[in-house]
């Protein structure tokens, strides 16, 4: 390594600086985001946190009050992978759907938007991403009927919808939103689209600025065998 601060001189000095509790025994999987010596995090139930770097004092938190009956909707825990961050402003999905713009120094509310079907099997536990001064989220929940696959791009400034892809058609007789899902439902067998199809996208978005391209990550069909 180039770093030199810390060599086998000095290394056994290194130990805790601080520790924070945060009230919950369940997973945190969110990496955080570090701005200006702040740490922006989020936790269980979609929580957001910002936390001085330096000492551990939390600055501030935002709780979405996400209701806990959600859980009977989550495969996998009631976690959240984490914010994205733009002029400002920090961007949060939340379990039950929403995409939550907070402002990065108070974490008061700029605005926020329903991103899925009310009472329905969707949930969100992925983390955002910025493009083009937009905010491109996706959507879990695959295992459950009724969900089909899709990323929304939101006016970051706003929260105006700007455009949404379909991952996985929807029944034939309804026609198609692209040539490309017309193609995708000639490979697919039997009436998927009964219990939705599938194919979220609940993590891993990338931009590729050079190529103007969004890479995203597909999840599995609503038919895979649990």
């Amino acid at each position: 390594s180039l770093l030199a601060d810390i060599d086998r001189t000095n290394v056994e000095e290194v130990g805790l600086a601080w520790h924070l509790e945060l009230g919950d025994r369940r997973g945190i999987q969110a990496t955080p985001l570090v701005i200006d010596g702040i740490l922006f995090f989020t936790s269980t139930w979609s929580v957001v946190h910002a936390v001085d770097a330096r000492t551990g004092q939390k600055l501030w938190s935002y709780d979405p009050q996400v209701d806990r009956s959600k859980a009977a909707d989550l495969c996998c825990g009631v976690i959240n992978r984490g914010l994205a961050a733009y002029k400002g402003a920090l961007f949060v999905g939340t379990l039950d759907g929403r995409l939550i713009s907070l402002d990065g120094a108070t974490g008061e509310v700029n605005w926020k938007r329903m991103t899925v079907p009310r009472d329905s099997n969707y949930s969100i536990t992925g983390a955002p991403r910025i493009v083009k001064g937009n905010v491109v989220i996706g959507n879990a929940g695959g295992e459950y009927r009724g969900v089909r696959g899709y990323v929304t791009a939101y006016d970051a400034a706003t929260g105006s919808q700007q455009w949404r892809f379909y991952t996985v058609p929807s029944d034939p007789a309804l026609g198609f939103e692209s040539p490309v899902l017309a193609m995708a439902a000639a490979t697919w067998t039997g009436s998927w689209w009964e219990q939705g199809g599938g194919g979220t996208v609940w993590d891993a978005i990338v931009f590729d600025p050079e190529l103007n391209l969004i890479y995203i990550g597909v999840g599995n069909g609503t038919h895979w065998n649990h």
